[in-house]
């Protein structure tokens, strides 16, 4: 053998070698140092998904972050027995067959089901599966039930504590959302997708704080309930079922909301006693502006949304025509510029003359000082007043007094994410159109009664009230005031502030005159029947005239705050759609919520 080949069997036997203790010392580092360590994109370690590939399981808790009231009151997450069915084993001895039937049979009659259905679901791709009784939710199981099924030995079904995230009744929280399966969005949720075969076991916020939070809400993975299985899917028998869990003690997180759940609830019921088919409330705060209760009609159930539906989505930031609400920003404009003195005096003989404008009482109100017509919401008083001022004085005041722009609460690069809001899609509303020519007297007249293209959302309107009440400071409404980790630390503050405007601010003069004048509108105005609530209350009603599919209706506003004494609350009231010539379900409304305030509300807390 020529010294040329034995050099090339040397190099190859060498680079064999080389190959080979590359890969025993990649075996080691993957066995010894990787096989210990978190896969990216996951939560999971390597062993740990070695061992849940040969495993199959239901998820007991998405391990997702909950809500609280502002008092620490769950609003999401609530424990709930549930039935897990593991699959049958493989079973020949005729006595055992009988006996499994037998205890098939049983357990039937606790779920008050047929045999036949039971099995169906049961035996549905050979997997462990919640009992669900063909619905899209697991069943809840009551007390006696689970006491009974406990009792049933090797039937192959186990209770087990399941985190139910939302109540199964109608709600008006529309602004804390629901979650869906959303594919678009599974790209970073993946990590999870083969330790659990449901369908609704990787969800995301859809809507509501569950959609703007969801990169702090999403958690760090799920609880699971598995079993061993075989290669070809068979469950091992001799392995019992094991629990796992993320062992990190500082989630799920916890956010603490501005809400009172007892008086959202109160106030959810007061709105069904009602009867009123669309609209909103809203209950400020009057010291801070948060949210102390918000519900929007159509309630909704986020545990079974409908997203073609339109009952989900949140009307209390939803954009209205205001009516007669609007006022309040023409008579500001007019005391800001000095376009009117509050002692002058109008005519009112129930026809302007001009662009069919006429007053909603039929032969006028005869002459009347600018405080009364504010009272009794005279349109004919407000034309007057809207000749003297421009479109641009409208928008200027309604932007200074939070109108015509978002005003909740938002701030940048917080919580690793660049903006964070708490509403959801909050509409700016407007004054006018693009459309509209500042020198058009018929559109500025219509404007500064609240009709033409005017909108305005029910949280503005309430926060309207604070912002008079605040010597015309716009305060920025919060949903939540903290997120908390689970071990009770503080993740994260989220301070008052104010939403500032690029026009500045009333002057408190003007704000303390036109809540004088809010009070007169219930003392000697439009608001008379307020006089028999329990609260002195103050503020200004408003009708508006829309139309819908072809047919004339109204919206209804009122809006106030009370006890005028010392206010405690600002609430805003939208009744939509009413048919013309209907009594004022709004008034009538804010009375109650008023009335309920004043019975048993807890006192103001800022967060």
């Amino acid at each position: 053998m020529n010294v040329h080949l034995k050099r090339r069997i040397f190099v190859a036997c060498m680079l064999l070698t080389g190959v080979f203790a590359i890969l025993l010392f990649r075996l080691a580092w993957i066995q010894i140092i990787q096989v210990n360590q978190v896969i990216p994109g996951t939560t999971r370690s390597l062993r740990e998904m070695s061992v849940l590939q040969r495993e199959r399981g239901v998820m007991l808790d998405s391990g997702r972050g909950q809500f609280t009231d502002y008092r620490g009151k769950p609003l999401t997450g609530k424990l709930e027995w549930v039935l897990v069915l593991f699959p049958h084993q493989h079973v020949t001895s005729s006595a055992t067959i009988h006996r499994t039937d037998s205890k098939v049979n049983q357990l039937a009659a606790i779920l008050h089901t047929d045999v036949v259905k039971l099995q169906q679901e049961w035996e549905h791709d050979h997997t462990p599966r919640l009992w669900t009784a063909g619905n899209q939710q697991p069943v809840v199981l009551s007390d006696l039930q689970v006491t009974q099924i406990r009792q049933l030995k090797d039937v192959g079904a186990y209770v087990y504590p399941m985190m139910s995230r939302y109540d199964q009744n109608d709600t008006g929280m529309q602004w804390l959302g629901y979650l869906a399966e959303q594919p678009h969005r599974l790209v970073s949720s993946t990590a999870h997708i083969n330790e659990v075969k449901q369908p609704f076991a990787i969800k995301s916020g859809a809507a509501g704080l569950e959609r703007t939070l969801e990169p702090l809400m999403m958690g760090l993975g799920p609880t699971l309930l598995t079993r061993m299985v075989t290669g070809s899917g068979e469950i091992i028998p001799e392995m019992q079922p094991r629990v796992i869990a993320p062992t990190n003690s500082h989630y799920p997180l916890r956010v603490e909301t501005t809400v009172d759940i007892d008086l959202q609830q109160g106030l959810e019921h007061i709105a069904k006693q009602s009867g009123i088919r669309e609209g909103a409330v809203v209950v400020l705060d009057a010291a801070t502006a948060d949210v102390r209760a918000m519900i929007s009609v159509p309630m909704y159930r986020p545990q079974h949304v409908e997203p073609t539906e339109s009952s989900w989505a949140n009307r209390a930031i939803q954009g209205a025509v205001p009516g007669s609400i609007f006022k309040i920003i023409t008579a500001a404009a007019a005391l800001e510029s000095h376009a009117v003195s509050p002692r002058e005096t109008f005519h009112c003989d129930g026809e302007w003359g001009k662009y069919g404008l006429s007053c909603w009482k039929e032969h006028g109100h005869g002459t009347l000082h600018l405080e009364e017509g504010f009272a009794q919401s005279c349109n004919i008083v407000f034309a007057e007043m809207a000749r003297r001022l421009s479109m641009e004085q409208l928008e200027r005041t309604a932007n200074a007094l939070g109108l015509a722009r978002t005003i909740g609460w938002e701030d940048k690069h917080i919580g690793g994410m660049p903006i964070l809001r708490h509403f959801d899609h909050e509409q700016a509303g407007r004054v006018r159109t693009r459309a509209v020519s500042s020198q058009d007297e018929g559109a500025k007249v219509q404007t500064s009664i609240g009709q033409r293209d005017t909108l305005v959302t029910p949280l503005q309107a309430a926060n309207l009230m604070v912002t008079l009440l605040h010597d015309g400071k716009v305060s920025a409404p919060r949903l939540v005031q903290r997120i908390r980790y689970a071990d009770g630390d503080t993740m994260l503050e989220m301070p008052l502030h104010d939403s500032l405007s690029p026009v500045g601010q009333i002057s408190p003069a003007t704000a303390h005159q036109l809540l004088k004048w809010m009070r007169g509108v219930v003392t000697d105005g439009t608001g008379k029947t307020l006089q028999r609530a329990k609260w002195h209350v103050a503020g200004k009603s408003g009708t508006a005239q829309v139309e819908q599919q072809g047919h004339k209706l109204n919206h209804q506003w009122f809006i106030g705050y009370g006890p005028v004494e010392k206010p405690k609350y600002a609430v805003a009231v939208l009744v939509q759609h009413v048919a013309p010539g209907s009594s004022h379900q709004a008034t009538a409304l804010f009375r109650s919520i008023m009335d309920y305030l004043a019975e048993g509300s807890s006192p103001s807390s800022p967060g």
